[in-house]
């Protein structure tokens, strides 16, 4: 049984729009709910440290983290219809990132084999000058920049299967080829980006992956973008490191999309994550929520996998049946990448 650390803190619920908004604090007071109520063996909490100034900048202007503390000044302020910010916002935001950090630091320093950083707000839409889509400071994107630059790595892997593709992250490695960014999302959705022909530029050409799939895909149209697209290009990219978006808006609960993905899809694409990890670099993977608005599906997802990061590793990969919606996505993004990968 792996050892993984959860990062929870009641402090995530400080940040509240004081009406009804989807990303809300409801989602990690249920998270912390099913904690105290469900119990595996090897999984222990940790408590997010603040990130510091200097760590939020490795993806963020100074300008930037100057005027989103500003902001929080305010009763209220309005980043876009989207995203806001009030007193608690900033402290939580630094939370957020602290959190992944925080996982990061466990694994690398082997208190955990992985670990999941459950933190709000989510970072994956958030660019180096600017909020969008609920989200702040880029958490995961801070995480593959503080492991670079501060934690000896060269190579990391972003695997994001949130809802929406993530804009942010995407632009911040858009032309590093030290960080492979792969999306599977729904598309043509919000944030409108991610589509099968960005693929990086300069010295990041092919080190961005995008799938973009269309509504209504299930479980086994993603696990087929796995198997066929996904997984081939991680094992010859080969991370030192892999960072998991776990977003689990793309669930067929869920009220802001129109996907199919079960608790099952989750435990496949992770047990496909975990799997990659443990053949390239002992293992190493951290998970950070971004989106997921259905309580139940949202407790039900997580905990499926953290269940699935805590199994020993043997356990076997099921060949895709079906799949056939994914079919033209990943043509598509292998005639793109195939030149860089030979694919």
């Amino acid at each position: 049984m792996f050892k993984t650390a959860v990062i929870a803190d009641r402090a995530y619920l400080n940040h509240y729009a004081g009406y009804e908004h989807p990303e809300r604090p409801e989602r990690i007071e249920t998270l912390l709910q099913m904690l105290a109520t469900r119990h595996r063996e090897g999984m222990f909490q940790l408590k997010p440290r603040p990130a510091t100034t200097a760590e939020l900048t490795l993806c963020h202007d100074a300008s930037y983290v100057s005027f989103v503390e500003g902001a929080c000044a305010f009763h209220r302020y309005q980043f876009d219809p989207d995203t806001y910010a009030v007193p608690g916002s900033f402290a939580t935001a630094l939370l957020a990132v602290g959190g992944v950090l925080t996982a990061v630091e466990a694994v690398m320093g082997g208190q955990a084999h992985n670990a999941f950083a459950l933190v709000r707000p989510p970072g994956h839409h958030a660019l180096a000058r600017r909020a969008m889509g609920f989200c702040l400071f880029n958490n995961v994107a801070i995480a593959a920049a503080y492991l670079l630059k501060h934690l000896g790595l060269r190579r990391v892997m972003i695997l994001d299967w949130d809802l929406h593709h993530g804009n942010g992250t995407q632009d911040l490695f858009y032309e590093s080829s030290q960080v492979l960014y792969v999306s599977i999302h729904e598309f043509p959705f919000y944030p409108g980006t991610g589509a099968v022909n960005e693929i990086g530029r300069g010295e990041g050409e092919g080190f961005t992956v995008n799938a973009p799939l269309p509504a209504g895909c299930a479980d086994e149209d993603y696990l087929r973008v796995f198997d066929e697209l996904i997984m081939p290009i991680a094992y010859k990219f080969r991370p030192e490191f892999v960072l998991i978006s776990a977003g689990y808006d793309c669930h067929a609960r869920d009220p802001l999309g129109y996907m199919r993905v079960t608790e099952q899809g989750f435990v496949a694409m992770t047990r496909r994550l975990k799997r990659l990890a443990e053949d390239t670099c002992q293992g190493r993977l951290v998970a950070a929520l971004e989106g997921g608005y259905d309580l139940k599906a949202l407790a039900d997802s997580v905990w499926a996998t953290l269940e699935e990061l805590g199994r020993d590793g043997d356990e076997k990969i099921e060949a895709v049946k079906g799949g056939r919606r994914a079919e033209e996505v990943i043509e598509k993004a292998v005639f793109k990448l195939n030149r860089f990968w030979q694919l």
